[in-house]
C-alpha cells in the first residue's frame, strides 16, 4: 500500500463573512496526482494556499508525511512542498538559472556549485537548459512557467501544488507546460493540481476532486467522473467547460 504523503483534515476558511472553505478533507498517496476541478470562486486556490500556509486556515489540520504543519514548523515544512502559481512569480532581475538555484542556496544552504548543478538538471528536465542565462523578460509565458516548475523541483519537494498553472498562458503555449506536468506524473511525482484542462485531468489524474461552494461535492476516478458524474452540478460544469474549450469529457 502506498504511503500517504499529504493529508488534509476538515480545512475551513472565511474571509470576513464569506465562508470560502467549509470543511475539506482528502489525502494524497505517494506518486498520485489529485486534480481539483470546479467553478471559479469555489475555494480551490484558497485550499492550496491553506495547505502551504500561505493563508492560515481558521480550523482544520494538514499533515505532510504524518507530521502536522503548524505555525511553529511551517518554514521547515514549506521547503518540502513545491508551489507553482498561475502567474509564475519569478524574480525579474534574476536569470532562469538564478531563479531556480536561489531556493537551494538561500533556504537549504546548499553550496553554490552544487545548487548550480541541481538547477541546470531541472532546467534540462523542463527543456530549458539553453535558456539558463535568459531573464524572464526574454522568455515566453510557457517558458516562464516551466522555469517556475524547475524552481519547485530544485527544492526536491515531497509534493507539488499547482494553482491553475496554464490559466495565464496563450492557448498555443499551454501544451508545453502540460507536457512537462504529464512527464512528472509518469515519473511518480506527487501532485495536487487545480486546473480547467479536461484532457490533462482525464489522462493524468489518479482521482478527480470536484469542488463547489467550499466543499468537495464529488470525487472519483477520471473515467467514472467524466463518463458518469453523480451530481447535477458536476454535469453542468463539465458541459459548460467542454463547450468553452471544445473538449468532450469522454
Amino acid at each position: 500500500m502506498s504511503e500517504v504523503v499529504l493529508r488534509v483534515e476538515n480545512l475551513k476558511k472565511s474571509f470576513g463573512s464569506v465562508q470560502v472553505l467549509r470543511g475539506v478533507s482528502f489525502e494524497v498517496k505517494r506518486g498520485e496526482t489529485k486534480v481539483i476541478l470546479g467553478p471559479s470562486g469555489t475555494g480551490k486556490s484558497t485550499l492550496l494556499a491553506c495547505i502551504n500556509r500561505l493563508v492560515e486556515p481558521d480550523s482544520g489540520r494538514v499533515f505532510l508525511e504524518n507530521e502536522e504543519i503548524t505555525p511553529k514548523n511551517v518554514h521547515r515544512m514549506r521547503q518540502k512542498i513545491g508551489f507553482v502559481f498561475q502567474d509564475f512569480n519569478l524574480f525579474n532581475h534574476l536569470t532562469a538559472l538564478d531563479n531556480v538555484r536561489i531556493g537551494p542556496m538561500k533556504v537549504q544552504k546548499i553550496p553554490k556549485e552544487e545548487a548550480t548543478q541541481i538547477a541546470l538538471e531541472q532546467l534540462r528536465k523542463v527543456g530549458l537548459l539553453d535558456k539558463a542565462n535568459h531573464y524572464p523578460s526574454q522568455l515566453s509565458g510557457g517558458q516562464k512557467q516551466r522555469v517556475a516548475i524547475a524552481r519547485a523541483l530544485a527544492m526536491r519537494p515531497k509534493v507539488i501544488l499547482f494553482d491553475e498553472p496554464t490559466s495565464a498562458l496563450d492557448p498555443e503555449l499551454i501544451g508545453e507546460v502540460l507536457s512537462v506536468m504529464m512527464d512528472l506524473a509518469k515519473e511518480g511525482m506527487t501532485m495536487v493540481v487545480v486546473t480547467h484542462e479536461l484532457g490533462f485531468a482525464r489522462n493524468v489524474a489518479s482521482e478527480i476532486l470536484f469542488m463547489e461552494d467550499g466543499v468537495i461535492l464529488e470525487r472519483g476516478a477520471p473515467d467514472e467522473f467524466f463518463s458518469n458524474p453523480k451530481t447535477e452540478r458536476a454535469k453542468q460544469f463539465l458541459k459548460k467547460l467542454s463547450e468553452l474549450y471544445g473538449e468532450k469529457p469522454r
